[in-house]
C-alpha cells in the first residue's frame, strides 16, 4: 500500500498573496519551493525581503501598528502565561484595565485573540512584530527564572564550587554570553541588561522567596528578576570574585570595583555587599563614563539658571559649592564643569572619596583614610602643586573648610560639594563648622543646589484633562496646561524617559555678601537671595512642568510644594466675619459645599450632525494609540483655554480635530463630571453642531472616524452620557432646527 506523504503545515498561509504582490513571479515560485513551515521564515532567510519590509506591507494590509523595543511590562507577563504565549507565538507587552496589548506575527489568529482574552479578562490588542524577534524577546522575557533552575541540576556542585573557590580576581572580565558555566552567565546577563537598560544601580536582594533583582533606572528602582533561592550563595560568590572581595566573609560589609567590556567600550562596576537578616545584599553601582561626564549644555538648565551657572564658571578664583542630597547629580555637574575649564590650559586637581568616573588630563587623588590620607591632608599636598582649580569631593569637617577657604582666598578656584537641602543652608552648614563669615562673605562666589527629576517621554506624553492638581494650585497658574505619562515602548512603560537637573543659582552680591557676614539665618538669607535674582528650586521645577518637560507627579515625588501646604482651619471668633462667612459659602459661585472642590466650566463636548432629520448621522472618533484612552470612541472633545468662551471653543477643537465647518451651532446641556486628581467638579459643555460635508480631516490625536445613525452612535461611544446628550439633539432638533426655541439655542 502506498501512503501519500503530508504535506508540511505552513503556519502562516495568509501571507502568501501579500507575498505575491511584494514579489515577482518567478521569485515567489521559487520562494513556496523553500517554505517548510512559514512564509515569513523563508521570505527572510531567502534574503528575498527583509523583517521591516513585511512588517511594514502586513501593516498596511490590516491597519495594524507595528510594535518597536517589545518592551514587556510585569503586569503583562503575569497575565499571559509562558505556555500561552509560546503556543500562540505572541508576546504580551503592557495591560489595562480593559486591554491587553500584545506583540505577534500572526494578527489573523482568533483562536489566540479568544484564549487570551478569556486568560486574561480583557479586550487583545494586537501590535505586529517578527515571528524571529518574538521568539527572541520570549526567551528573554520568560526564560530567565526557568532557566536557571534547568541549569543549576546540569551543573554538579563540584563544577560550582570550583566556581566559588576559586582564587583569581581578575580586574576585567568581558561579557559573554556563551561562557559554559551557568552562574557566570546569569552574572553577565543580569549586569549587561542592566547596563543597556541604562540603569545606575542594580540591587540583589535576598528573601525567604528567592532573590530579588532590581534596577534603578532614573533613579527609580524597578524588579526586573526573581531568581530561585538556590543561586543565592554561587551569585554573590561571583560577584566577589569579579571584585576581588573574599568570598569566605559573608559576616562584614566589603567593598571591591570591577570592569567589564560591553559593546567595545569599558564600564567600571563599584561593588558593596551587606549581610542582612536573610543573606547578604549586594549594590553594584554601573559607573560609564560616557553617560557621566557631559556638557554643562546637557544637564537641562533652562534659560533663567544656565546664564547664572556659565557667570559662575567664568570666575577666576574664590569658592563655588554644588549641594543637594546624594544621588541629585552634583558629581556629574561638577565634572561638567571641569570639562569646560579644561581646554583653558589648567592645573585642574580633584580630592575625592570615592573616584568614581576618570578624567584624561585632570589629577585625581582618592582619599584613603587608613592610611592617614584625609581630604584635609590630601588638600594641604595639593596645594603644593601649583594647582589652578581644586575640587573637593565634600566638606565634611572644619579643617577640610578652613583649608578649602584659604585656598579660594589666595587666588585658586575651589569647586566643593556639600549635603543641604538648598543653597542658603549651605552658607549656615559652614559657619556651623566654624568658617568666619567675613571670610566667608568675601571668598564665596556662588552655590548651586540641585535635585534630579525625571523628563517625561516625548513619544507618549499627553495633556492632563484632569488639570493642575489641587496640592499645588497656589504655586501653579490654574488654567496651566501640563502633562501627564501614559507609557510606551520607547520608555519602558514608565511614561518617564532619561533626567534633568532642577536647580538654585545663588550668585554672591553686595547685598548677599552684607548678609552673609551679619551670620542671618537659611530664611534671611533666602529673602535677601530672592531679591538679588536667585529663584528657588521649586521655582525652577515649576518652569520645567509648565515647559511640558516633566509632570506635577515628579516634582511632588521630589520636591515640597512651596505656599501650598493647607492652612489649618481657623474659626472666626467676630460674629460679623461669622456672618459674612456663611453668606459667603450660600453664593452661587463656582465653589460647592466642600472648602476644597470646585466646580470650574473645563471642557466642551460637540456633537457633528450630517445629514437631514431623521436620516441623521453623528461623527464618532477613534482616539490613537499613544494618547489618553486610546482606543475609546468620541465626539469632539476638548479644553476650554484661558479667556475663552465655550462656542469659541468648540468651534476651535472642530477645526483642530476634524478640518470640518460648522454651519450651525447649538447649546444643548451641560454635563458635570469629576476629578479627583485636581478634586474638582468639570462641567462639560455639550454643543450639537450641523455640517455640510463628511470629508473628515484627522489629527494627531484620533487614528478612525465613522459616521453612524442616532441610533448606533450612542452604543459606538464609550461614554454612557452620550446617549443622553443624543436624545436631547433629536428631540430639541427634530425639524432640523431649535424651532420656538432657536432664539435660545443657537449660539452661531
Amino acid at each position: 500500500m502506498i501512503v501519500a506523504a503530508k504535506s508540511p503545515v505552513v503556519s502562516d498561509p495568509w501571507l502568501a498573496p501579500i507575498l505575491r504582490e511584494m514579489l515577482p513571479e518567478t521569485k515567489f515560485a521559487a520562494l513556496e519551493t523553500r517554505v517548510t513551515s512559514s512564509y515569513w521564515e523563508a521570505a527572510v532567510a531567502g534574503a528575498d525581503l527583509s523583517d521591516d519590509q513585511l512588517l511594514a506591507a502586513v501593516s498596511r494590509r490590516t491597519r495594524l501598528r507595528v510594535a518597536h523595543g517589545l518592551v514587556v511590562t510585569s503586569q503583562a507577563k503575569d497575565h499571559v502565561p509562558e505556555r500561552l504565549a509560546r503556543r500562540f507565538r505572541v508576546l504580551p507587552l503592557s495591560l489595562s484595565d480593559s486591554t491587553l496589548e500584545i506583540a505577534t506575527a500572526n494578527p489573523f489568529d482568533l483562536d489566540c485573540e479568544r484564549t487570551l482574552a478569556f486568560a486574561s479578562g480583557r479586550a487583545v490588542k494586537m501590535s505586529l512584530a517578527s515571528p524571529m524577534r518574538i521568539a527572541e524577546r520570549l526567551e528573554e522575557v520568560y526564560a530567565p527564572v526557568d532557566r536557571v533552575k534547568r541549569m543549576l541540576p546540569t551543573a554538579t556542585p563540584g563544577e560550582i564550587q570550583r566556581v566559588a573557590e576559586s582564587p583569581e580576581a581578575p580586574t576585567d572580565f568581558r561579557i559573554n554570553a556563551e561562557v559554559e558555566r551557568p552562574i557566570i552567565r546569569l552574572v553577565d546577563h543580569i549586569v549587561a541588561e542592566g547596563i543597556s537598560a541604562g540603569a545606575s544601580d542594580i540591587h540583589l536582594e535576598s528573601n525567604e522567596s528567592g532573590v530579588s533583582t532590581r534596577y534603578r533606572i532614573d533613579g527609580v528602582l524597578k524588579e526586573v528578576m526573581k531568581l530561585p533561592k538556590a543561586v543565592e550563595g554561587p551569585l554573590i560568590s561571583r560577584i566577589k570574585i569579579m571584585s576581588g572581595m573574599d568570598i569566605a566573609d559573608r559576616l562584614r560589609p566589603q567593598g571591591g570595583r570591577a570592569r567589564v567590556a560591553i559593546n567595545g567600550g569599558l564600564i567600571d562596576l563599584r561593588v558593596s555587599t551587606l549581610p542582612a537578616s536573610n543573606g547578604e545584599k549586594v549594590v553594584i553601582r554601573i559607573l560609564d563614563p560616557k553617560s557621566a561626564v557631559k556638557s554643562v549644555e546637557s544637564l537641562g538648565l533652562d534659560p533663567v539658571d544656565g546664564p547664572r551657572m556659565q557667570q559662575l564658571l567664568d570666575v577666576r578664583e574664590g569658592l563655588v559649592l554644588v549641594t543637594g542630597p546624594t544621588g541629585s547629580g552634583k558629581t556629574t555637574t561638577l565634572y561638567a564643569a571641569l570639562r569646560v575649564l579644561l581646554p583653558r590650559g589648567l592645573n585642574i586637581i580633584t580630592v575625592e572619596d570615592p573616584v568614581e568616573y576618570r578624567i584624561p588630563g585632570i589629577v585625581q587623588v582618592q582619599i584613603h583614610e587608613k592610611a592617614g590620607l584625609t581630604f584635609a591632608s590630601a588638600l594641604r599636598s595639593v596645594l603644593r602643586q601649583d594647582p589652578d582649580v581644586v575640587l573637593i569631593g565634600e566638606i565634611r569637617d572644619r579643617e577640610t573648610a578652613a583649608i578649602a577657604l584659604q585656598a579660594s582666598l589666595t587666588g585658586h578656584l575651589v569647586f566643593a560639594t556639600l549635603h543641604t537641602n538648598d543653597a542658603c543652608s549651605s552658607i549656615v552648614r559652614l559657619t556651623d563648622l566654624g568658617v568666619d563669615c567675613a571670610k566667608l562673605a568675601g571668598a564665596l562666589k556662588g552655590v548651586v543646589a540641585q535635585r534630579l527629576i525625571r523628563r517625561l517621554c516625548p513619544s507618549c506624553k499627553a495633556v492632563a484633562n484632569a488639570g493642575v492638581p489641587s496640592r499645588l494650585l497656589g504655586t501653579v497658574p490654574e488654567a496651566s496646561m501640563i502633562y501627564v505619562p501614559m507609557g510606551c515602548p520607547d520608555c519602558g512603560v514608565t511614561g518617564y524617559r532619561g533626567r534633568l537637573a532642577v536647580t538654585e543659582v545663588l550668585i554672591t552680591t553686595p547685598e548677599v555678601e552684607r548678609a552673609i557676614a551679619t551670620v542671618r539665618s537659611p530664611d534671611q538669607l533666602a529673602k535677601v537671595a530672592r531679591a538679588a535674582g536667585t529663584r528657588s528650586l521649586w521655582g525652577c521645577a515649576v518652569s520645567h512642568l509648565l515647559a511640558g518637560v516633566t509632570s506635577a507627579e515628579e516634582l511632588m515625588r521630589v520636591l515640597e510644594p512651596e505656599g501650598a501646604r493647607e492652612k489649618p482651619h481657623q474659626k472666626p471668633s467676630n460674629p460679623t466675619l461669622e456672618r459674612i462667612g456663611e453668606e459667603k459659602r450660600n453664593r452661587m459661585s463656582t465653589e460647592s459645599n466642600s472648602d476644597d472642590t470646585k466646580i470650574v466650566a473645563g471642557v466642551v463636548e460637540v456633537y457633528l450632525i450630517h445629514g437631514s432629520a431623521p436620516d441623521w448621522r453623528v461623527l464618532c472618533l477613534k482616539r490613537a494609540p499613544n494618547t489618553i484612552r486610546p482606543g475609546s470612541w468620541e465626539t469632539v472633545f476638548g479644553k476650554i483655554n484661558r479667556g475663552e468662551s465655550p462656542p469659541d471653543a468648540a468651534l476651535r477643537e472642530v477645526g483642530e480635530e476634524t478640518g470640518l465647518t460648522v454651519e450651525r451651532l447649538y447649546n444643548v446641556n451641560v454635563q458635570p463630571f469629576f476629578l479627583h486628581a485636581s478634586n474638582t467638579v468639570q462641567l462639560s459643555i455639550v454643543f450639537a453642531g450641523f455640517v455640510t460635508t463628511t470629508e473628515v480631516r484627522l489629527s494627531n490625536e484620533h487614528q478612525e472616524y465613522e459616521w453612524l445613525s442616532l441610533d448606533a452612535a450612542p452604543a459606538k461611544f464609550t461614554w454612557p452620557r452620550a446617549a443622553d446628550a443624543l436624545r436631547d439633539i433629536a428631540h430639541l432638533f427634530k425639524s432640523g432646527s431649535g424651532g420656538s426655541v432657536e432664539d435660545v439655542l443657537r449660539v452661531r
